[in-house]
């Protein structure tokens, strides 16, 4: 697949480059499609590429021994995919999955040690979104212990709409409920009470937002907590 890169990207990390950063990055880079739940690292596994989300939105999940399962994290066009596999982590503790299908763009692990080495503005950019992505995996583990069920789901969809291009995405109540950790039926009645309530509009596994305000007013401040520490990064 020959790359196909425009001067400026939909992924905001890559965008935050300066001129001369983001020509050298964009000679190296894929532009790849991502299918709803496609594994792109499995736990423990030697990771070859880093993904940088156009409109894609990747999930960084956690699996227990008997299977059950709850987002560490999620990733879109705010960022990239695992940058720490340059820095002695070739591997990480977590499956991660595609959520939302879109484009990415790829850049192969050795070509990330080597702007990293080369490119002071890249490293300095990707360095900033580690700290943010950290940031923002602390605050989901803490979110997913101390918030009720339908902050956490208000915060996940705002989240998601970030990244899309449009006001609606696709996800099964069955793939959420994963996310959330928790069971289909707890989903569907919770997303019903944000229908009844013209907050979203439901039409199969289609979700579009009806009314930004008010699914905002109904999330957690974990939402702009970790939107905030995002929109620092390149700054």
């Amino acid at each position: 697949m020959k790359p196909n890169i425009q001067t400026k990207s939909a992924n905001h990390l890559l965008n935050s480059l300066n001129a001369v950063a983001f020509e050298r990055a964009a000679k190296r880079l894929t532009r790849v499609r991502l299918r709803p739940k496609e594994v792109v690292y499995k736990p423990d596994q030697q990771i070859d590429h880093v993904f940088f989300p156009e409109n894609a939105v990747l999930c960084l999940m956690t699996i227990m021994s008997n299977g059950d399962t709850i987002e560490a994290a999620t990733v879109g066009r705010e960022g990239a995919s695992w940058i720490s596999a340059s820095v002695g982590a070739p591997s990480m503790p977590c499956e991660t999955i595609v959520v939302i299908e879109g484009t990415a763009l790829r850049l192969p692990i050795a070509d990330l040690e080597r702007e990293l080495r080369e490119n002071d503005h890249f490293r300095q950019v990707l360095t900033e979104y580690s700290h943010a992505l950290l940031i923002a995996c602390m605050r989901t583990s803490a979110c997913n212990g101390l918030h009720k069920l339908q902050e956490r789901c208000a915060r996940w969809i705002l989240m998601t709409l970030d990244r899309v291009d449009r006001d609606r995405f696709a996800v099964t109540k069955e793939f959420l409920a994963q996310l959330l950790g928790t069971n289909r039926p707890t989903v569907s009645v919770m997303v019903s009470v944000f229908e009844k309530a013209g907050i979203v509009r439901v039409d199969g596994r289609w979700v579009t937002v009806a009314d930004r305000n008010r699914l905002k007013e109904a999330a957690c401040e974990c939402y702009d907590i970790i939107r905030k520490n995002y929109e620092e990064v390149g700054r």
